[in-house]
């Protein structure tokens, strides 16, 4: 009987590691379309416009900057694509939104599932949300 329990246990452990892995490769995926998304942008925005943003999401990048991402710690990081949809919401909403019409679906669809991935995440968004405007507000003032 103990083989069985022994058994039942590491068939329970391989199928947590594999949904685990599952949702790191789902985050590095949805931060590598974030990526793509943000290049498809950069020729018709103007991102020194968006220094106070992109030095907020920073804080919480490691060893690098949303706009290089680089290193497993922060592509396959919950947090970090949270904050890397947060920075492209915040573009979207400042620019011309006829002329990002199908960027900002894209958008739309990428924060859907980064929603879906963890009942944290939607929290994380906004926590973040109103922490970037308050950022970015005093550093305006002064």
């Amino acid at each position: 009987m103990s083989n069985i329990n022994k058994h039942l246990a590491r068939t329970l452990e391989q199928q947590h590691k594999r949904s685990v892995r599952g949702l790191f490769l789902k985050i590095e995926e949805l931060n590598n379309a974030c990526t793509q998304l943000r290049k498809r942008l950069e020729p018709n925005v103007d991102l020194t416009l968006y220094k106070q943003a992109i030095d907020y999401v920073n804080q919480f990048v490691s060893h690098t900057s949303i706009l290089n991402l680089k290193f497993i710690t922060n592509t396959q990081n919950l947090e970090v694509a949270v904050l890397h949809t947060l920075f492209l919401s915040y573009i979207l909403e400042r620019e011309s939104t006829h002329s990002f019409a199908y960027e900002n679906r894209l958008l739309q669809g990428y924060l859907h599932e980064i929603f879906t991935l963890n009942d944290h995440a939607k929290t994380l968004f906004m926590n973040h949300k109103k922490k970037m405007l308050t950022f970015i507000q005093e550093d305006k003032s002064t």
